[in-house]
């Protein structure tokens, strides 16, 4: 059966508008609370965790201290389970992510104009799924340039998600052990010394 074409082109809109409409309430909610310190983590507890990733990967430009919140909750003082922590920071942080793929989706033809862009293009298109897992994986501010480069290339969606968030999972269970382990070490120095 042969789908309408005026029904392709509802799709086609409908789909990347509700997607932008459910991160930006969610960015608008996360930084409300935020903004006016009712999120605290030893009371939202993994909500908490989400809703600070979520910010932290959606803005590009406002710096939002997500790994601090990833730090905080595993710190023996929560007592949050750094494997639950890094699942539940690394799913935010993929559907955060989707900010910058849709300014790269949707300002695709400013970037064409980089005479760099017909080299990311193929790069992207030959590794783009290595390229968005290690970016994803270690912490580093350029992943958004990442997502804008996906988006511009119309990475399929389906690849792009799951792949940075098991890339974004990784990262934050490390950092959420890192920061239980660390914080015990610490604190068993202080009491040798």
């Amino acid at each position: 059966m042969l789908i309408p074409d005026w029904y392709a082109r509802v799709r086609n809109v409908i789909g990347p508008a509700a997607m932008l409409s459910v991160v930006l309430a969610a960015i608008s909610v996360g930084f409300f609370l935020w903004s006016t310190d009712n999120l605290d983590l030893g009371i939202a507890g993994l909500a908490g965790v989400w809703i600070i990733s979520f910010i932290a990967a959606s803005s590009i430009i406002v710096p939002v201290p997500g790994l601090a919140a990833v730090c905080v909750a595993a710190s023996p003082g929560v007592g949050l389970n750094p494997l639950v922590i890094g699942v539940v920071a690394g799913s935010a942080e993929a559907l955060g992510e989707m900010t910058g793929y849709i300014a790269g989706a949707s300002g695709r033809g400013l970037l064409r104009r980089n005479r760099f862009y017909p080299r990311l293009r193929l790069l992207m298109s030959r590794w783009g799924g290595v390229l968005l897992f290690i970016g994803a994986a270690v912490p580093n501010p350029l992943f958004d340039v990442i997502g804008l480069l996906a988006g511009s290339v119309s990475y399929p969606i389906r690849k792009f998600l799951p792949i940075v968030f098991v890339g974004k999972a990784i990262k934050s269970s490390a950092i959420a052990y890192g920061c239980l382990y660390g914080v015990g070490i610490v604190g068993w120095v202080v009491d040798a010394a």
